[in-house]
């Protein structure tokens, strides 16, 4: 027994080891799913597969969100826009090729719209959906020009050659608006003009973008206008705003034949273009525009609004919109060359900064003008304001201002009274209007000041008189620097009587009588230089 001792041992000690195998093992297959043995061989298909099968759900998927149908049939918020697109000509169901735009053709360029940088834009869009389905979703992306003029879509030479009707009477060509230099000195983009504003258009062309780079100009006024000759009678002159800061619609940008082709049929009733009865040329828009004469003699008020930056008010943020509130931001509103090359590439809508202008032709072309003072009276009261101000005249003369002037008191305060000029309701200033705010006893006071600077208006136009008939009298004995001398000295006297005179003195009576000092002064030294070149006969 002590010699098979050691061979028990050893046999049990086997059979412990082939047990503890047998364990291991059934519990090594348990745990990898039971009845299957797994090996690398096994693995490594199995993660081939895996690999596979990732690699063709994100194929599919991919596939699936590129497609229109996902943007506008599964994300409700892009409904109204997916719609709009469906009857749009980027629609192959809209134009004669057949063709079609999806979303990711014009939202992305063209190495972009199937890279993880436009799932990320999609995904932070979810995000944002998510945190807040009410939120207002943005109209207004970026389309880069890179995606309009990607090869199989617009072409850049043919687009801009073609002249495209835009409206019934309006036409139009790219080509000009292509170039860098285009606003101005600086470069528009396709999604400058091109932009969606209404349910029912994926995108258009507002009119109002366009009269925003051609007319947003001042408005012509007669003080702007030049004078040049006319016809072969060089005391005949006609006003042309030629070469002036104003909207010209002879020349330039504000041009009418830029966009509208110039009618040939005549304006006169009485005359024809093609009546071989009669010699006359009837006036046509050509013949008009041959003789260079300026469009707003007749189409004058047709442009509304000037196209202003609102930079920001107690009714509106304006640039504090969208910046934060910085003194050195609105420092810069005014560089147009700064705020252009800025938000033009950014994509910022032209009217978050600029306001609406209108562009139509008036029923009544002659109210707005009658109504409109300014056209032809210019800088109208401009004495009075002198006056009533204290505004220096010249280096030698200046007053203090009268006390109305000081406590805000504007015109319609005084100025009540109805009277009857030239067949006009004129407002007027008279005693009970100082009255009523100050004493009875002022009642008196407007007609007292009215005398007293009338005789000194009188007194001042009699030595002017005087002056000017001794000038007649002895001119001959003036030489050249004498004559200069005089000529400055009447024209200065005759300026001075003239703020009184047509100002009416009663709107500041110190400075008028301080005024007419200085005109009685000039008139007199006129008078004395004069009286020094008299020669004994």
């Amino acid at each position: 027994m002590a010699r098979l001792l050691p061979f028990v041992l050893k046999g049990f000690y086997s059979q412990l080891q082939i047990k503890h195998r047998w364990v291991w093992e059934q519990t090594r297959i348990m745990n990898s799913g039971g009845g299957i043995r797994v090996t690398w061989r096994l693995a490594t298909i199995l993660f081939a597969a895996a690999i596979l099968f990732l690699l063709t759900a994100w194929g599919g998927l991919e596939y699936y969100t590129a497609q229109s149908s996902f943007c506008g049939g599964s994300c409700h918020t892009m409904t109204e826009q997916y719609e709009a697109w469906k009857s749009n000509y980027h629609h192959k169901n809209n134009n004669p090729d057949g063709m079609q735009a999806d979303c990711v053709d014009c939202h992305f360029l063209p190495g972009d719209k199937h890279s993880l940088k436009a799932k990320y834009e999609g995904l932070r869009h979810l995000a944002a959906y998510l945190y807040n389905p009410n939120a207002p979703l943005p109209i207004r992306p970026i389309i880069e020009d890179g995606a309009c003029l990607q090869a199989g879509c617009h072409n850049r030479e043919k687009l801009g050659r073609v002249e495209i009707e835009y409206t019934e009477k309006v036409r139009f060509k790219h080509e000009v608006h292509f170039s860098d230099q285009a606003l101005n000195g600086h470069r528009i983009t396709c999604d400058t003009c091109h932009f969606k504003t209404t349910e029912e258009k994926h995108f258009e062309v507002p009119t109002e973008i366009c009269y925003l780079c051609h007319l947003k100009l001042e408005k012509p006024t007669l003080d702007r206008a030049e004078m040049s000759e006319c016809c072969s009678n060089s005391d005949v002159q006609k006003i042309t705003f030629a070469s002036r800061p104003a909207i010209d619609f002879n020349q330039g940008a504000s041009r009418c034949d830029i966009c509208h082709t110039i009618p040939v049929t005549s304006l006169q009733s009485q005359l024809q273009v093609g009546d071989e009865t009669t010699t006359k040329k009837p006036i046509t828009h050509q013949t008009i525009q041959e003789s260079n004469v300026a469009c707003e003699s007749c189409h004058f008020e047709v442009v509304k609004g000037g196209g202003e930056i609102d930079t920001g008010n107690v009714v509106s943020n304006g640039c504090l919109t969208c910046h934060n509130r910085s003194q050195t931001l609105l420092a810069t509103a005014g560089d147009k060359t700064l705020m252009h090359d800025k938000h033009v590439p950014d994509k910022a809508d032209c009217f978050d900064c600029h306001s609406v202008i209108e562009h139509k032709n008036r029923t009544d072309h002659l109210d707005f003008v009658r109504n409109d003072c300014q056209l032809c009276h210019v800088d109208q009261h401009k004495y009075q304001k002198l006056l009533l101000a204290g505004i220096p005249v010249d280096g030698e003369t200046s007053g203090t201002p009268h006390l109305m002037y000081e406590v805000n008191t504007n015109c319609m305060a005084c100025h009540l009274k109805k009277t009857l000029s030239r067949g006009h309701d004129v407002r007027t200033a008279s005693g009970d209007t100082c009255a009523a705010c100050h004493t009875d006893q002022h009642i008196q006071m407007l007609d007292d000041w009215k005398a007293l600077l009338g005789k000194e208006v009188a007194g001042a136009e009699e030595v002017e008189a005087e002056a000017i008939n001794l000038l007649a009298e002895l001119r001959a004995n003036l030489d050249k620097e004498q004559l200069d001398q005089v000529k400055a000295m009447m024209a200065k006297g005759k300026k001075l009587l003239n703020i009184v005179r047509v100002g009416n003195g009663v709107h500041n009576k110190k400075y008028a009588i301080s005024i007419l000092d200085g005109a009685f002064g000039n008139f007199e030294d006129t008078i004395e230089l004069l009286e020094g070149t008299r020669t004994d006969e």
